[in-house]
């Protein structure tokens, strides 16, 4: 089981100091949700932990030892994936270095993808790009997936895909959303407001 402890970590970006003093652990196959307002660090703090961003101050480490890339699977609205490249492609290219849970067919269909295979990334709907991210974060098999805002531009047949594929194939995974929408959130247990951390003007 992965455990990600995070020690008195602190981010600040110029003279704007967005968290200091956090001390939190995440673990075995939990399910957390990162709260607070807008600018408190939610999608700052979810990159902090996977490895992507440094703390300013204070560590993270993980009880698993090995690369971090292995460690997580990632969603965020900010992801650039490669818009000359098919939805098929970038699913085949995406799944020679990870290990897929079900097949790309399974994927696919389950996504309700399989019309837009042929499509360049770049000739899709906002909803449909948001979709093809969170697809392949949700479907690569990996201890735990770290999803930022992950029903950006979805409607709500969307989000209810959403919703009922994390409970079908995240159960075994730590799970950390950051989000301020609760229909992102509905599955959490597990809470952490950022607002506590903000430092005091």
């Amino acid at each position: 089981m992965l455990s990600i402890t995070c020690t008195y970590i602190a981010k600040r970006y110029v003279k704007e100091v967005l968290f200091k003093d956090l001390s939190y652990t995440f673990s075995d196959n939990n399910k957390y949700v990162l709260l607070g307002a807008n600018s408190t660090g939610k999608s700052t703090l979810l990159k902090i932990i996977g490895g992507a961003v440094a703390p300013t101050k204070g560590e993270v480490s993980y009880s698993l030892l090995t690369d971090k890339h292995k460690l997580f699977s990632f969603s965020s609205p900010e992801m650039h994936l490669l818009d000359d490249f098919t939805v098929r492609e970038l699913f085949e290219l995406h799944f020679q270095f990870k290990t897929p849970k079900i097949t790309l067919k399974e994927q696919w269909d389950q996504s309700n993808l399989t019309p837009f295979l042929g499509k360049r990334f770049a000739e899709l709907s906002s909803g449909l790009k948001n979709k093809v991210k969170l697809a392949l974060a949700i479907f690569t098999e990996a201890p735990a997936l770290l999803l930022d805002e992950p029903c950006t531009n979805f409607d709500e047949t969307n989000t209810k895909w959403y919703q009922d594929t994390i409970q079908t194939y995240c159960t075994d995974q730590l799970i950390i959303v950051a989000s301020n929408q609760e229909s992102e959130y509905t599955f959490c247990t597990e809470y952490l407001n950022l607002n506590q951390y903000k430092p005091t003007p």
